[in-house]
């Protein structure tokens, strides 16, 4: 599979900043944060991107655990967009 998009997070005062750039096309990027915490929110909703555009989303969480493994947030199945669920019947 291409890859669309890089991710990277970095814990910052009051959670998580998780910067997205896209390699190509990105429909709707979301973040599902709660896949990392289950109290975790994401101040941003969807956003689509162009070949080459970036977004940091703000991601709000206390949890300890959460922001020493803040690479978790960058993790394959946590920021989500339309065009990497497609799937071939």
């Amino acid at each position: 599979m291409k890859l669309v998009l890089s991710a990277a997070a970095v814990a910052v005062e009051d959670g998580v900043e998780l910067t997205v750039t896209a390699k190509s096309y990105v429909r709707d990027l979301f973040c599902m944060a709660d896949k990392v915490d289950v109290q975790a929110s994401v101040a941003e909703g969807m956003v689509s991107l162009l070949p080459g555009e970036s977004v940091v989303l703000h991601i709000a969480t206390a949890n300890t655990a959460a922001l020493a493994n803040q690479g978790a947030f960058a993790a394959a199945n946590v920021p989500r967009f339309v065009n990497d669920l497609k799937r071939e019947w």
